[in-house]
C-alpha cells in the first residue's frame, strides 16, 4: 500500500491566523472576569496577564529555534524525543495530549454558555432555554463539524482559520476602540486587589489564555518554507495577543466598579453595560468566534501528536494511517471520541481548565530544556536551526525556570487536577514500558552504535599513545 505524505501548504498567514485563533478563546472572553473566583486580585488581573506574557514568550523563542531546526509534525514529541529522551518526549506529550483533549471538551461546552448569552442580549429567551437545555448533544455536534474539516484537509482547515482570525480581531478590536474612551482610572485604581504573590498567582491561571502557540508546531510538517514561516509566525502572534490581552484587561476593568464586572461573569456581558447595544451583540459573537475557533488548531495539533507517537511504533502504526485528504484519519477519530467521552462525563467549562494549563506548563518545561541541551547532545540539529539567537541558552533557562514557578503556584490552588495529571501519566509509563521492544528507535539505536564506535577508538588511541 503507497504510504501517503502530509502536504506543506501552510502559509505564513496560516500560521498566525492558527496561532491567534488557538491561543484568543475562552481565556481572554471568561478568564478575564472568571480568575476572580479562584484569586481575587481586581484591576490587577492586567499586571497578571503581563507577567503571563514573559515565560510565554520565552517558550515561544524556544519554539522558534526548535522549529527552524525540526519542522516536523509532532512539534513537542518529536523535540524532547529527538534531543532529550524518548521516554520523557512520549511521557511529556502524553499528558499534553490528555490536557488539550479535555481543553476541546470544555471549550465546546463554554462556547453554547457565549451563544446563549447572545441569544439573550437580542431577547430571544426561548432560544436561550434551548441551547442550555440541550448543550450537551451541541456540544458534541460542535466537535463533530471540527472533526470534518480537520478530516478534509488542512487547506480547508486555513481558509476557515482566516475567517474566525477576521471576524475576531476585527471584534476584539471594535472593543478596545470604543470602549478606551469610557476607561476611568478611579475604576482600576479602586477595584486592585492583593499583593505581588496573589499577581503571580492569578498569573498561573491566566497563562491558560497564551496556551495554543504551540498547536502549529505540531503540524511543522505541513508548513511552507516552515525553517523561516514558523519562528516568525509565533513570535509575531505572541506579541500581539499580550497586547491585546493587556488592552481588553484594561477595558474591561476600568469601565464598571469591581462588583459589576464580577456579576457580569464574561466580557462580553460587560460590554453591554457601555456599549451600543448592536455592537455588544457582535462583541458577543466575536467570544463565539473566539472560544470555538481554539477547537479546530486543538484537533490538529493532537491528532498530529497521535500520528507521531504511531510513527514511532508507540501506540499501534494504524494509527499513522492518512486519508484520501492526506490527514490521519484514526487519529482524528481517536481524539473525538474521547473528547465526547469527556463532555459526557463533566458540563462545565471551568473544570477541564486547571487541567489543561498544567499538562501544557509541564511541556513547556520540557521544550524550553531541548532548546537549552541541543547544542551540546544534538549539535548535529543545532547546526541546522536557522533560528538562534545570543543567549539562547539563557532564554531557554529562563523560560524553564518561570514556567516551573506558574506550576508550582496554580498546584497550590489546583491539587486534584495536578493528581489527575499525575495520573494519567502514570498510565502512559504503562503503555510505553508494554511497547517498548515495539518502538526501539532507529535513530537512537544508530546513535548509540555511534557512542560505542567513538568510545572504541577512544581506547584504541589511548592504547597507541602507552605503547
Amino acid at each position: 500500500m503507497e504510504r501517503r505524505e502530509l502536504k506543506r501548504e501552510l502559509g505564513i498567514k496560516e500560521v498566525v491566523a492558527t496561532v491567534m485563533t488557538s491561543v484568543i478563546g475562552g481565556g481572554l472572553f471568561l478568564t478575564t472576569i472568571q480568575i476572580q473566583q479562584q484569586v481575587q486580585v481586581g484591576s490587577n488581573v492586567i499586571l497578571s496577564y503581563l507577567v503571563a506574557a514573559v515565560p510565554a514568550l520565552l517558550v515561544a523563542l524556544s519554539y522558534a529555534v526548535l522549529s527552524s531546526a525540526i519542522p516536523s509534525s509532532g512539534g513537542d514529541y518529536i523535540y524532547i524525543s529527538r534531543i532529550v529522551d524518548p521516554t520523557l518526549g512520549f511521557l511529556t506529550t502524553w499528558v499534553r495530549w490528555f490536557g488539550m483533549v479535555a481543553g476541546i471538551a470544555a471549550i465546546s461546552i463554554g462556547d453554547l454558555y457565549l451563544i446563549a448569552n447572545m441569544f439573550t442580549a437580542v431577547g430571544w429567551d426561548s432560544a436561550t432555554n434551548f441551547v442550555m437545555a440541550y448543550r450537551i448533544p451541541l456540544a458534541i455536534a460542535i466537535i463533530l463539524t471540527f472533526l470534518t474539516i480537520n478530516y478534509l484537509g488542512v487547506k480547508i482547515y486555513g481558509w476557515v482559520q482566516d475567517a474566525m482570525l477576521f471576524i475576531l480581531l476585527s471584534g476584539i478590536i471594535l472593543y478596545i476602540a470604543l470602549g478606551l474612551p469610557h476607561v476611568r482610572m478611579d475604576y482600576l485604581a479602586a477595584s486592585a486587589r492583593g499583593g505581588f504573590g496573589d499577581i503571580v498567582q492569578a498569573s498561573s491561571i491566566v497563562f491558560f489564555s497564551y496556551i495554543g502557540f504551540a498547536a502549529i508546531a505540531d503540524a511543522g510538517g505541513e508548513v511552507k518554507d516552515a525553517k523561516r514561516n514558523l519562528p516568525r509566525g509565533i513570535v509575531i502572534s505572541v506579541v500581539a495577543i499580550a497586547v491585546l490581552y493587556v488592552l481588553v484587561a484594561l477595558v474591561t476593568y476600568g469601565t464598571a466598579d469591581l462588583d459589576t464586572v464580577i456579576a457580569s461573569g464574561n466580557v462580553p456581558a460587560e460590554a453591554m453595560l457601555f456599549l451600543p447595544s448592536f455592537v455588544a451583540l457582535y462583541i458577543s459573537f466575536t467570544a463565539f468566534i473566539a472560544l470555538v475557533s481554539d477547537i479546530n488548531p486543538s484537533i490538529l495539533a493532537t491528532s498530529r501528536l497521535a500520528f507521531a507517537w504511531a510513527r514511532d511504533c508507540v501506540v499501534p502504526e494504524k494509527l499513522s494511517e492518512l486519508s484520501r485528504f492526506h490527514t490521519p484519519k484514526w487519529t482524528l477519530a481517536l481524539n473525538g471520541a474521547v473528547a465526547i467521552f469527556i463532555v459526557l462525563a463533566f458540563s462545565e467549562f471551568i473544570e477541564a481548565i486547571d487541567v489543561t494549563t498544567i499538562a501544557i506548563l509541564l511541556t513547556y518545561a520540557m521544550v524550553c530544556l531541548a532548546t537549552f541541551v541541543m547544542p551540546h547532545k544534538r549539535p548535529d540539529l543545532w547546526d541546522r536551526a536557522e533560528v538562534k539567537y545570543r543567549g539562547t541558552w539563557a532564554i531557554s533557562v529562563a523560560g524553564m525556570v518561570t514556567t516551573l514557578l506558574l506550576l508550582g503556584y496554580i498546584v497550590q490552588v489546583s491539587l486534584t487536577q495536578f493528581t489527575v495529571v499525575v495520573i494519567w501519566m502514570g498510565i502512559g509509563a504503562a503503555l510505553y514500558h508494554l511497547t517498548r521492544e515495539r518502538h526501539q528507535l532507529d535513530w537512537r539505536v544508530v546513535r548509540e552504535k555511534m557512542k560505542g564506535l567513538r568510545e572504541m577508538e577512544r581506547r584504541l588511541i589511548d592504547l597507541y599513545r602507552k605503547l
